[in-house]
């Protein structure tokens, strides 16, 4: 699942969750651009980067909920958008 600002997955997303067996991938389109002060972002791709989320409690979390809110704000920023 998708989550953006249009019908462009690369370039309008900014959030996919992708389920996987003992977890849930919260991934960010464009994760390089995002501040992460407590390093819970990972991979090593030119853009993508994921939180790995285990635990329900953890999606709630302020720094998950922080990363969330940098990724709209920088993809608003990025498409010009409202």
């Amino acid at each position: 699942v998708s989550f953006g600002f249009g019908s462009k997955m690369k370039s309008d997303a900014y959030l996919y969750l992708m389920t996987q067996k003992e977890r849930v991938n919260l991934g960010f389109y464009h994760g390089v651009l995002l501040p992460d002060p407590t390093g819970l972002l990972e991979g090593t791709g030119k853009a993508l980067r994921h939180v790995k989320v285990r635990q329900a409690a953890m999606a709630g979390s302020p720094e998950v909920i922080a990363l969330i809110k940098a990724a709209i704000a920088e993809r608003r920023a990025a498409l010009k958008a409202s």
